[in-house]
């Protein structure tokens, strides 16, 4: 069994560790040589993921294959589909939010209020008709807030392109919590949900997670079942991650909002190499490899994972390299911090994150950000 990995980035290099502790044969197609996986592992094959040619060789002599990220090529892709997983519709599916929230809404599965704006229909009367507060998003591509727009006032789409892209646009909720779910799903009956993550994102990068989640267990039960029954839907077999808002709408009511799927390992599932008794990586390396899923249970006390983006490097006055990490001593509820090995800072850049282990979730959250700010005072 030889499992490939599309796109070398962290996400795929923690993946790639975890199929290296089953001792499965990994190979990664990246094109970055300065990519996390290209920096570490010696079985990153550097071809674009676009290539016909260079898929075709990848795909060759791999048994599954599986991806970091949605925002990938997914026509060229078409002739490999049986060796995808999720499979070629759960990518594409997700890809695009139009299709996205049309599938969720569909199926039953709440998503916010929302109209979906073709490439040939002018987007400032599709925001006239759907009327301001609202949020318009990029149907392609974007992440961390890239390609979202906050308008306040309807006469605000004339900043914006009219025609020749697809967009979403999305009411403005009264924002009480995000929080996500992961499901992973074998395709052969075994199927397991994680905790209930609680995120908190601040200039929408996420900034960090906290477990167990500070929201009422009726909603995390509701999370986990939404989060199921998408998984089933989709026939995911490998891992999804549903990120909800916990909100009030244009109707007055407090509720779950399915926000976005993502069919892959997530930024907000890192904190369970710790927290829990299977990790999101180890659970999709299992799946991969053949090996049979076990339900992950959390461990006792409160968790956080914080995101170490490339503004903390830069106010240790470094525009790459190694983070300075004296301040860990002060703070020995810091278990783990992870660097990605990424040569450039750059604001916003997620270049590492850490974990923190304290008595209860709200300490752990506390402990996070002070360790952090330490870490950007020296």
């Amino acid at each position: 069994m030889t499992v490939g990995i599309l796109g070398g980035g962290q996400l795929g290099l923690m993946l790639a560790e975890a199929l290296q502790k089953l001792d499965t044969p990994v190979r990664i197609l990246e094109p970055d040589p300065s990519a996390p996986c290209a920096q570490r592992l010696s079985s990153v094959v550097r071809h674009p993921l676009d290539d016909a040619a260079g898929l075709e060789a990848f795909f060759r002599g791999i048994d599954r294959v599986t991806y970091d990220s949605e925002n990938i090529p997914s026509v060229p892709l078409e002739p490999h589909a049986h060796a995808l997983a999720p499979s070629l519709h759960v990518l594409t599916t997700s890809q695009h939010r139009g299709l996205e929230k049309t599938f969720l809404a569909q199926h039953g599965f709440r998503p916010v209020h929302f109209a979906v704006v073709g490439a040939e229909d002018s987007l400032h009367d599709a925001v006239r008709r759907f009327g301001a507060p609202c949020i318009v998003k990029s149907a392609l591509g974007g992440y961390d807030g890239k390609g979202q727009h906050r308008l306040r006032a309807v006469g605000e789409a004339a900043a914006l392109p009219d025609m020749g892209r697809p967009w979403v646009l999305e009411e403005v909720l009264s924002l009480e919590a995000e929080v996500s779910c992961i499901v992973a799903r074998d395709g052969r009956g075994g199927e397991v949900t994680f905790p209930v993550f609680e995120n908190v994102h601040v200039d929408h990068v996420l900034d960090v997670t906290v477990l167990p989640a500070r929201v009422d267990e009726a909603l995390q039960e509701e999370a986990r079942r939404v989060a199921l029954g998408i998984a089933r839907a989709l026939e995911v077999v490998g891992l999804l991650t549903v990120e909800f808002f916990v909100g009030t709408g244009r109707d007055g009511v407090r509720r779950l909002y399915v926000n976005e799927l993502a069919p892959r390992v997530h930024n907000s599932g890192h904190v369970t190499r710790q927290a829990c008794t299977l990790s999101q990586f180890d659970a999709l390396a299992r799946i991969l490899s053949g090996v049979p899923l076990t339900a992950p249970r959390l461990h006792p006390g409160g968790w956080c994972m914080g995101n170490l983006l490339g503004d903390v490097w830069l106010a240790q006055g470094h525009t790459g390299g190694p983070l300075d990490l004296e301040a860990w001593q002060r703070f020995p509820e810091v278990v783990d911090v992870y660097l990605y090995g990424k040569h450039e800072a750059r604001p916003k850049r997620k270049m590492g994150h850490f974990v923190v282990h304290a008595d209860t979730a709200d300490a752990a959250c506390l402990k996070a950000r002070a360790f952090r700010d330490a870490l950007q005072r020296r």
